[in-house]
């Protein structure tokens, strides 16, 4: 066991400091590696400039790996010409080598023979940074293994799956920070471009900027985020952790998951997601030196494990009725959860029952659906 290995909620906090303060980068990809245990990284860009060499950032990869890739390498890509063949090639996918090629046509391939055994490369894991926002810079982030290690398992995509749309954010963000700098002036269109709802808080949070996002939400959805004299009061009816819990957090550097619920407990419609983030490196955020907090609510379709574990921390639910839960959420039936987690039947009933007693909610489709919709936020 490698006891430097850092933690999954480590490296969210590193990502989001990241993002803020884009030098800190190189050691955030490093932690990851070491997180996947990879030997080497390649970041690729699809919108750069110089195509001939769109290799943004590498570790422990020759300088010129990417030198001449797109007028000759490109086309004995086995891993991106299967990965466009399968159309598996668009934004948000996390794939292992195996995936997308067979380990023994891989081995036998002139990119393996002629290029990646010269650069101790042996298999690959990558995840496509990108969504619908047309904003969100097209990135691929790739992790290698090098000759003589073990392949990349489904346990390893599982790992860096969770953290992709946490990264996806982070380097929406610092691209926007990025063009602010440029233009050295702050303009609308800048923070209207991230996708998510967002508002810029002070030390005692009161709103300094909130985008186009944010201001649709407060109308659409009255009542959701409580404010009194332009100063962040409560968010719903209740949270977990609770605004003045995920505030004490942010204060001590670290970034808060929130689930919250706008009516009463259970109430399916009304049970959300946000994160809040302390702007720590408040100097290079391009709003003004009283930015203190950054306060997302967020627009996902994925299933979050974090915003998993705040809800079901919302209803005091046991880490085995989590368990089950994902599973429903997963679309697996009570009897497939119990084989899967090698217990009986009656005990999945059971569980489903507490779950049941604990939201307030009678029918599973409803639980399923209201757990569905605290997961992936509005």
């Amino acid at each position: 066991m490698n006891n430097n290995r850092p933690t999954h909620d480590v490296l969210v906090d590193a990502i989001y400091e990241s993002a803020l303060n884009p030098v800190k980068w190189k050691e955030t990809l490093n932690r990851l590696s070491v997180y996947l245990n990879a030997s080497a990284i390649n970041m690729i860009g699809l919108q750069v400039q110089n195509y001939d060499n769109p290799f943004l950032l590498s570790q422990n990869i020759p300088s010129d790996y990417g030198k001449d890739y797109r007028s000759y390498w490109r086309k004995h890509d086995i891993w991106v010409q299967a990965g466009i063949d399968k159309g598996l090639n668009g934004g948000g996918k996390t794939l292992t080598g195996g995936m997308l090629v067979d380990r023994r046509s891989f081995l036998k391939s002139t990119f393996y023979n002629e290029w990646l055994a010269e650069q101790n490369i042996s298999d690959v894991l990558s995840t496509n940074l990108w969504d619908d926002n047309p904003n969100t810079p097209k990135v691929i982030l790739c992790f290698f293994r090098g000759v003589g290690q073990d392949s990349f398992q489904e346990s390893d995509r599982m790992n860096l799956h969770y953290l992709a749309h946490h990264l996806n954010r982070a380097f929406s963000i610092t691209s926007q920070l990025k063009l602010s700098e440029q233009k050295n002036v702050l303009e609308e269109s800048i923070v209207d471009s991230i996708g998510h709802a967002l508002f810029v808080l002070n030390e005692n949070r009161k709103i300094i900027k909130c985008n186009a996002t944010a201001t649709r939400l407060l109308s659409d959805h009255p009542g959701l985020i409580k404010i009194r004299h332009e100063r962040l009061i409560a968010l719903g009816h209740h949270a977990s952790p609770s605004l003045e819990e995920a505030t004490a957090l942010a204060d001590r550097g670290h970034h808060a998951e929130i689930v919250f619920t706008s009516t009463q407990l259970g109430a399916i419609k009304d049970t959300h997601h946000a994160r809040l983030t302390p702007l720590k490196e408040a100097a290079i955020w391009p709003l003004s030196h009283h930015a203190h907090y950054l306060l997302l609510i967020e627009k996902n379709q994925e299933i979050k494990q974090e915003t998993l574990r705040a809800f079901c921390t919302l209803f005091n639910m046991t880490a085995s009725e989590q368990q089950v839960l994902l599973g429903l959420m997963q679309d697996a039936t009570p009897e497939e959860i119990a084989q899967t987690s090698n217990v009986s039947l009656a005990t999945i009933r059971s569980h489903i029952q507490h779950i049941r007693q604990k939201t307030g909610v009678r029918r599973m489709s409803e639980l399923v659906r209201m757990a569905l919709i605290a997961t992936r936020s509005l």
